[in-house]
């Protein structure tokens, strides 16, 4: 838990105040270049030890200046685009359950005290909930949320957004970027935010603090009427379609294990709206900063629950689903329990939202939103958007319900952004998301949140047929030439997935590190490598996947680019190897990408079917192709 606020700590120590203006820039120059910079938020080991697994409470004082910087360049960039009156604006504050996020929490409220901003702090608060109110609450302009997302303990960061509850974009994402390099670099700006960190608390400060448990309060009303609008969705029987669904899962008091693991949704709704909606629940780690194992809902961190699950069926209470989020909430992949089995499964990331894409293109089907021509074709155009990593089954899943299926660079702006793009165009975009990430962005929400994954697991497995259609789950049996099931079941729902195999985004086969600076060459070299050595790759694939040839794309932003070497700027984007059958339909894919949140450098394989054999062999020549541009590369940089 993060320590008692205490008023007159400073919040930086005083042998950083007695360096000189040089020594104190070198410091902080250092710090920053240890930092993470992406679309999806700013981030480093901000734990003063520097363990990244640290539970200390204490932050590095140079990354606290950070931390000050980086709220004066979003205060600025606020001001320059809001409506240019400090008293007019309002920003929305709040930390993941970190240890470090008070501190830096601190060191960003004085910042925007002093810039003549208001500020609205809320404490602890899940993701979604710091958006919901940055969205609804009024007059907020932006939301400034303290949080290293999945990394482990000792990270700390920030993520930033405007009024519409989603985080900055590309372009909004550089503007600040460069503002804060350029307070950075300005001495005077520097010695400012030293003295604020150094200064005791202010009467505004003090208020702003004490208004904490209002402003919370607040908050979680506004977030859970939001959770409602979206779960219910758009569609003339929206209303109705969500009171049906509710007649059931009040009446069948479904069983939901939540391991929270001390995580910002230990401070936010869940309870209250899943017993709402007739949940029984077992909650673990339920306490804020009850940290109790990894970070990242994957593979071990998903054991526990999956334990629980087990342990409640053998005392003959009927739970078979849980989840367990990530530390600011946003993210929460699904474990579930298998009647036929007696174990309980984990749900891969790619699994979890090629489920709840089922589902909420059911829902647009049930609630009428989404209908058909005589012929079968869709009255409208509806579109799920994906990044670029995630499993061509979400395009099988599509296909079947004639949706579009578009996709973008990694990073939850990008995809947020190409669907309001193609909602410009009057195009129906109710899901969205990184299906190689987990989790699943619903709309109108424009962040993932994990009670929005549960409804959708309940509602098709729970909303029943109506006078004006079938259930959900007869609507996606009926897209596949099925049966209805009777009282379908959770496991008996995930087979009924297309079956792909896919690497996993977070285990260590997908990980490298990568010595070479230049994302260009050494993509460059790979292109070369799978050019050479595509038919020798082809003949050891399975016979029955037909593949006869491949393509490249490159995803930046929210712009797709056809071709070998089609990319621009520092050329850090997706990268991407389509294998195609003899028909030219694709049947799995290679791709790589730096992360934009970690010091590390990613690779994925996708293939069609259940072929874990086959995406080992494509993964492990990816790897070899990787490793021998970079020490090509390393090579080429030594010799020159």
């Amino acid at each position: 838990m993060p320590a008692p606020h205490d008023p007159h700590r400073q919040l930086i120590d005083r042998s950083f105040i007695a360096l000189s203006v040089l020594q104190q820039r070198e410091a902080v120059v250092a710090a920053v270049s240890q930092m993470i910079f992406s679309a999806s938020g700013w981030r480093g080991v901000f734990a003063a030890d520097g363990d990244e697994e640290s539970p200390s409470n204490e932050v590095r004082t140079a990354l606290l200046v950070v931390a000050g910087l980086a709220a004066a360049a979003f205060a600025d960039y606020r001001l320059a685009n809001g409506s240019g009156a400090s008293r007019e604006l309002v920003l929305a504050l709040a930390t993941d359950t970190r240890p470090t996020g008070p501190a830096i929490a601190r060191a960003a409220l004085r910042v925007f005290l002093e810039a003549g901003l208001r500020v609205d702090y809320l404490g602890v608060s899940p993701s979604p909930e710091i958006m919901a109110y940055a969205a609804r609450a009024e007059p907020v302009a932006g939301f400034f949320y303290v949080t290293a997302s999945h990394n482990p303990m000792g990270h700390n960061g920030f993520k930033t957004g405007g009024s519409d509850g989603g985080v900055l974009d590309g372009a909004a994402g550089r503007s600040l970027a460069a503002r804060f390099h350029a307070l950075l670099d300005d001495d005077k700006a520097l010695g400012k935010i030293i003295g604020l960190l150094a200064s005791p608390e202010s009467p505004a400060e003090a208020a702003t603090l004490r208004a904490v448990a209002e402003r919370k309060t607040q908050a979680s009303r506004l977030y859970e009427e939001f959770a409602h609008e979206v779960i219910r969705g758009p569609g003339p029987r929206a209303s109705e379609a969500y009171r049906a669904l509710l007649e059931v899962t009040r009446s069948m008091r479904p069983g939901i294990v939540g391991d929270l693991n001390g995580s910002a949704r230990t401070a936010s709704i869940d309870r209250r709206l899943l017993q709402a909606a007739g949940c029984r629940l077992r909650f673990l780690n339920d306490r804020p900063g009850q940290i109790a194992h990894q970070i990242v809902p994957e593979g071990a961190g998903l054991l526990p629950c999956a334990q629980e699950l087990v342990a409640l069926r053998g005392r003959g209470e009927e739970f078979d689903l849980g989840y367990v989020p990530d530390n600011d909430g946003d993210r929460g992949n699904l474990v579930y329990y298998d009647e036929r089995s007696g174990e309980a499964e984990q749900l891969e990331a790619q699994q979890v939202f090629a489920l709840t894409c089922v589902s909420e293109l059911s829902w647009l089907v049930y609630t009428r939103e989404l209908e058909y021509d005589e012929d079968g074709k869709p009255l409208r155009r509806a579109a799920l958007v994906v990044n670029g990593p995630t499993s061509g089954r979400i395009d099988r899943i599509a296909a079947h319900y004639g949706v579009e299926v578009h996709r973008a660079e990694v990073g939850e702006a990008n995809v947020v952004n190409r669907a309001r793009e193609l909602r410009r165009e009057g195009v129906i975009v109710r899901l969205l998301g990184e299906g190689s990430n987990g989790g699943n962005i619903t709309h109108p929400s424009a962040v993932r949140d994990p009670l929005h994954t549960i409804h959708a697991v309940l509602k098709l497995r729970y909303a029943p047929p109506t006078a004006w259609s079938r259930s959900p789950a007869e609507i996606w049996l009926a897209r596949l030439g099925l049966p209805p099931l009777e009282n379908p079941t959770v496991a008996t729902l995930i087979s009924t997935l297309p079956r792909f195999t896919t690497t996993s985004s977070f285990e260590p086969r997908a990980v490298m590190r990568i010595r070479s600076r230049s994302h260009a060459s050494l993509k460059a070299a790979v292109e070369s490598g799978v050019e050479r050595e595509f038919e020798a790759l082809r003949r050891t694939l399975p016979r029955e996947l037909r593949i006869a040839s491949y393509r490249v794309i490159n995803y930046e932003g929210t712009a797709v680019l056809e071709g070998p070497g089609n990319r621009t700027g520092d050329e850090r984007g997706g990268l991407k190897f389509v294998l195609l059958d003899d028909e030219g339909a694709e049947r799995g894919f290679l791709w790589m990408r730096g992360s934009g949140t970690e010091p590390v450098f990613r690779i994925m394989a996708d293939v069609e079917g259940d072929r874990p054999l086959t995406e080992h062999a494509l993964l492990n020549r990816l790897r070899e192709l990787v490793e021998q541009a970079d020490e090509k590369s390393m090579e080429s940089t030594t010799s020159g």
